[in-house]
């Protein structure tokens, strides 16, 4: 049975509740392409059509979700992701812009003529392993995670992707052996415990912080990295690396304190904030 609201008039009210809440309203279309595996101009060519009764239901109790500032993207359960939809649950961090400028980096330094061995170290949701299989199928890649939790969902887009790849419940390199690889991708928890208040709500309230925070200055991870990389990366092997926006000079000084034999290179984001490194072994 039909509503009286049109999706249109249903956007409009959710859109309206939202920004009085100040969360953005784009939240309102992202909920509604993914209800439906729209695309932007299906979800549009829609907007005069009644919605059922049910899916207004559906629809706002989504809606009241993301009012209370829960991440659209756990709302549905699934998020965007270097043009792939990867499943998410509050086990796993959101994917980001800078997670796939990150697996942009690693893709045009290193073509596909080689089966490298690869490990995407901390994976999540694997979004960055998977995303890398399936460009580059003669890639051996391994993912690791601490979470036994962020590892089903990874096994879950795993599935859904039909990528290749080893799942490895691993603090670091614990349950790594000796295996050393050609490539090592992290996107690791950066976030200063000291930070905190500073998180936006969604994040802070909803994001898992053994995902996000490493110790007072958030280098607690790359740290433990650092101390490990030698006997996990190949000679002439690679390290890329996530980082916060505030941590240039913090890093380089750990890099040039527990590495001083290798090349640091620093990259930028559209804000000309430094937000990715690689390692050269």
């Amino acid at each position: 049975m039909n509503s009286n609201l049109s999706y249109f008039q249903a956007e409009r009210d959710a859109k309206n509740m939202l920004t009085e809440r100040q969360i953005d309203p784009d939240a309102v279309n992202f909920i509604l392409e993914m209800m439906h595996d729209w695309t932007t101009a299906e979800r549009i060519a829609h907007n005069r059509e009644l919605m059922s009764e049910d899916e207004l239901k559906r629809f706002k109790m989504a809606i009241d979700r993301v009012a209370s500032y829960e991440p659209p993207q756990y709302v549905v359960g699934r998020a965007p992701f270097y043009g792939r939809t990867f499943i998410v649950s509050r086990s796993v961090l959101i994917p980001e812009s800078e997670t796939e400028e990150l697996v942009d980096w690693v893709l045009h330094d290193n073509q596909d003529d080689q089966p490298l061995e690869v490990l995407d170290l901390g994976t999540g949701s694997g979004v960055i392993g998977i995303t890398l299989a399936n460009e580059r199928p003669h890639w051996k890649l391994t993912m690791s995670d601490v979470s036994t939790d962020a590892l089903r969902v990874a096994k879950a887009n795993q599935i859904l992707h039909g990528a290749s790849g080893q799942l490895v419940a691993s603090d670091m390199f614990d349950q790594l052996g000796d295996r050393q690889f050609d490539l090592i991708v992290t996107n690791p928890p950066y976030v200063a415990t000291t930070a905190v208040d500073e998180l936006d709500e969604a994040v802070r309230d909803y994001e898992p912080g053994l995902a996000l925070f490493a110790g007072q200055d958030g280098l607690d991870f790359y740290r433990r990295l650092f101390d490990q990389l030698r006997d996990h990366l190949k000679p002439g092997g690679k390290l890329y690396g996530e980082t916060g926006y505030d941590q240039e000079d913090g890093i380089k000084k750990l890099a040039v304190a527990k590495l001083p034999d290798c090349e640091l290179t620093t990259r930028h984001d559209i804000a000309d904030r430094m937000r990715m490194i690689k390692i050269c072994g």
